[in-house]
């Protein structure tokens, strides 16, 4: 990413499916559109480090204006607490 926001920002999702990429997602109370994804790439830090850090998926995703974003999804659902989406960086 071209910029990158630390720390990350938190969004509001909509996935098809739990652990899938969001379908859509509001940041900065602007609704996108994901028209295509990548991903997932899953980064989790190492226990003897950082203990009780939770597992991040990190995902690709441009919107309907061609507009690139990265975002994660920070915890697995099944897990407590529930799992929450942030924006972490912007593409060209």
């Amino acid at each position: 990413p071209l910029q990158m926001f630390d720390p990350p920002q938190p969004v509001e999702t909509l996935a098809e499916v739990p652990d899938g990429y969001p379908l859509k997602f509001r940041w900065r109370r602007v609704l996108h559109e994901v028209t295509r994804a990548e991903g997932p790439e899953r980064i989790s830090g190492e226990w003897w480090r950082a203990p009780g850090q939770r597992t991040r998926d990190y995902y690709r995703v441009e919107d309907r204006d061609g507009r690139r974003f990265w975002l994660f999804r920070q915890g697995l659902y099944g897990e407590a607490p529930e799992p929450r989406w942030f924006i972490h960086g912007l593409f060209a």
